[in-house]
């Protein structure tokens, strides 16, 4: 299980993404911020929300150079199905990646065995492959989008500004920190 601080190994993983199920090597991603967030299972409510406040969100995390990408450990085709089929989701523009092996969601610590399932889990991983930031909900209690936003920015305020720290309550507009 990856710990902050500790390096990130960068799978192979299967997605749904721009109407295609493939393959990404994760290593074409060093160099960016990578966000992983974890949700239980398609087809559920919070998971659908979630996504489509993430969604809504996507251009901010773009901007910031880093790419975000959703995780389960539902097939890809479940994920395919479920893209396809939820008006919500039809404006996702970010890779849903399928985990049905569990090998990552184990190395990131999110995997239930008792249920099969990943927990709520957020990884933010700088561009040198460092893991920044992890953090596990309960499966029912959904994550604030902007919030993963908001840390993203502090850790990469952070990673820019070495020796400077974000105080509780840190929101980008405090930049003399």
């Amino acid at each position: 299980m990856l710990k902050v601080g500790q390096k990130f190994q960068y799978p192979k993983v299967k997605v749904y993404w721009q109407g295609e199920i493939k393959e990404l090597n994760l290593e074409d991603y060093k160099g960016k911020w990578l966000v992983l967030v974890s949700h239980p299972a398609a087809f559920t409510s919070v998971c659908q929300e979630e996504l489509t406040e993430l969604s809504k969100l996507y251009q901010e995390f773009t901007k910031l150079g880093a790419e975000i990408m959703s995780l389960s450990t539902d097939s890809v085709y479940t994920l395919k199905s479920w893209k396809e089929s939820t008006n919500e989701l039809k404006n996702i523009q970010f890779p849903m990646i399928s985990d049905s092996t569990h090998n990552l969601t184990c190395l990131l610590g999110t995997y239930d065995e008792n249920t099969g399932l990943t927990r709520r889990g957020t990884v933010i991983i700088n561009p040198e492959g460092i893991v920044t930031y992890i953090s596990v909900n309960d499966y029912l209690v959904g994550r604030n989008t902007n919030e993963i936003l908001r840390t993203l920015q502090a850790c990469k305020f952070v990673y820019e500004n070495p020796g400077k720290a974000c105080p509780p309550n840190w929101n980008p507009q405090l930049i003399n920190t």
